[in-house]
């Protein structure tokens, strides 16, 4: 997986993932929930949590990567090889096949603490050759999360997604560059 390496915009041209995805991601992680990489090789999930650490802004330990093929191979890990809750992303053949939401247990009428199943934000649909996003369907959740209203996290997450566009589009090629220009997102929005 050679062409993982580069900025989350590079990413974005080879189609690793997509703007919608990256956006929430970019949104998650400023909200401070962690976010962690797997793939079937330790250097391809690092190259994309360093890539995902450039939207994280200060947040960089926010992001962690490990060894996995799916969601089932992170779980398994012990908690402080992976976050209790949060992202999970699962690379396979060059780009990103599925992202799911680790949540946090829930308390019954009767108080005992219950385990929730994770959640499917998106997934790789290699017949059509598409994303599915289901990030829709957690909306209150993830607006809990990041601290803002429901509807708030829709409309930020499709602001990120056309900035993050516009920057794939305009060719942005340096670290430096893409820096500069997310953090005049940040001041702006701000």
């Amino acid at each position: 997986m050679k062409h993982l390496r580069g900025t989350i915009v590079s990413l974005l041209r080879s189609a690793v993932l997509d703007a919608d995805l990256a956006a929430l991601v970019w949104l998650l992680l400023e909200g401070s929930v962690p976010t962690h990489v797997a793939a079937p090789e330790r250097a391809d999930a690092e190259s994309v949590a360093v890539a995902l650490r450039e939207l994280a802004g200060g947040n960089v330990g926010a992001v962690t990567s490990g060894v996995g093929g799916s969601l089932e191979d992170v779980v398994r890990l012990p908690v402080p090889l992976r976050p209790a809750t949060g992202v999970v992303i699962v690379l396979r053949d060059d780009r990103v096949a599925a992202a799911h939401l680790l949540r946090p247990p829930l308390r019954d009428a009767g108080g005992h603490v219950r385990p929730q199943a994770p959640a499917v934000l998106a997934t790789w649909d290699g017949r059509d050759r598409v994303w599915e996003h289901f990030a829709w369907a957690l909306a209150p959740e993830l607006g809990e999360a990041v601290g803002r209203p429901a509807g708030d996290v829709e409309i930020e997450q499709g602001r990120r997604r056309e900035y993050l566009d516009a920057l794939a589009t305009a060719g942005l090629d340096t670290p430096e560059q893409l820096q500069a220009a997310l953090a005049g997102y940040r001041l702006r929005a701000g």
